[in-house]
C-alpha cells in the first residue's frame, strides 16, 4: 500500500478531547453528537477519529472534508488506505475499493469525481498510522490506531514509526483483529505498556468494548443498524481504570 508521509503524530489538546469510532460517511451523526456535547473548537475542543472516514454511509464527501477542519484529527484507516491505492490508477486496486464500500464514487458526476480524487491525493497521505493525544489538564496520554498497535509497547511502536513500517506492521495498524479474536476465545491481553489508554476501531461491535487499557469505539456507523460512538477523554480513562 501507499505509505503515509508522516507515520506518527502527536497532538496536545488544551480543551476537551472527543474520540469517535469509524465514521464511514455519517457526517450528520457526528454533527448531532457534537451538538449534544456543546462542542466548542474556539475553546480548544478537538475531535479525534480512529479512521475509516469514508464509504458505506450517507456522505463520504463531507466526511473527507473534515480533514480540512483545524479541530479534526484522524489516523489512517483501511478504507483510506484502499482509496490511496486506488489513486495510483491500478484498476484492480480501484475495484477492490469499490467492492469494500467505495461505490458512492460512481454516483458522482465526472467533475466531482476529479475534484474528490485531487482532494484525497492531497489530504490522505498526511494521515498517520499512530497518533498520541496529550491532555495536560488530565495528565494523560491516549494513543490512537485504527485496528491494533504493532509491537509489544506504545514506545516501541512510536520508535518503529521513525522508519518505514514493514507490511506486517502496516497490516496490524490497518487490518488486524487478533486481540479481539483471542478475547473471543477467553485469552485476554495484558495492558499495552507506555500509554494510559489505546483507542481503536475497525471491528464493528454492537456496543463499546474495553479491556485493560484498550478501548474499541467502532459501533457500526454506516451500517443500517449501526451508530457512531463518541467518548470524551475522561470517559475513555474511566473505562480503563
Amino acid at each position: 500500500m501507499t505509505t503515509p508521509q508522516g507515520q506518527f503524530a502527536t497532538l496536545v489538546v488544551e480543551g476537551r478531547a472527543f474520540f469517535i469510532g469509524d465514521l464511514h460517511g455519517e457526517r450528520r451523526q457526528l454533527s448531532q453528537l457534537l451538538n449534544q456535547v456543546n462542542f466548542a473548537p474556539e475553546m480548544g475542543d478537538r475531535v479525534i477519529c480512529v479512521g475509516d472516514l469514508i464509504d458505506r454511509g450517507q456522505d463520504s464527501l463531507a466526511c473527507l472534508d473534515l480533514l480540512e477542519m483545524p479541530w479534526f484529527y484522524c489516523v489512517l484507516g483501511n478504507h483510506e488506505a484502499m482509496l490511496m491505492d486506488a489513486l495510483s490508477g491500478d484498476q484492480e486496486n480501484l475495484n477492490s475499493w469499490l467492492r469494500c464500500g467505495g461505490k458512492w464514487y460512481l454516483d458522482l458526476d465526472e467533475p466531482t469525481q476529479r475534484a474528490m480524487m485531487i482532494k484525497a491525493e492531497r489530504l490522505l497521505p498526511a494521515l498517520p498510522f499512530g497518533l498520541e493525544v496529550q491532555i495536560p489538564a488530565l495528565d494523560a496520554r491516549i494513543g490512537v490506531v485504527h485496528a491494533d498497535c504493532p509491537g509489544g509497547s506504545w514506545d516501541a511502536f512510536r520508535e518503529a514509526c521513525q522508519y518505514p513500517l514493514n507490511r506486517f506492521q502496516q497490516f496490524d495498524c490497518l487490518w488486524s483483529r487478533d486481540v479481539l479474536r483471542e478475547m473471543g476465545k477467553g485469552e485476554y491481553p495484558e495492558p499495552l505498556p507506555g500509554i494510559d489508554a489505546l483507542v481503536m476501531g475497525h471491528t464493528p461491535l454492537q456496543n463499546l468494548r474495553s479491556h485493560g487499557n484498550r478501548v474499541w469505539l467502532d459501533t457500526g456507523a454506516g451500517y443500517p443498524q449501526g451508530r457512531l460512538s463518541l467518548l470524551n477523554a475522561e470517559q475513555i480513562l474511566e473505562l480503563v481504570r
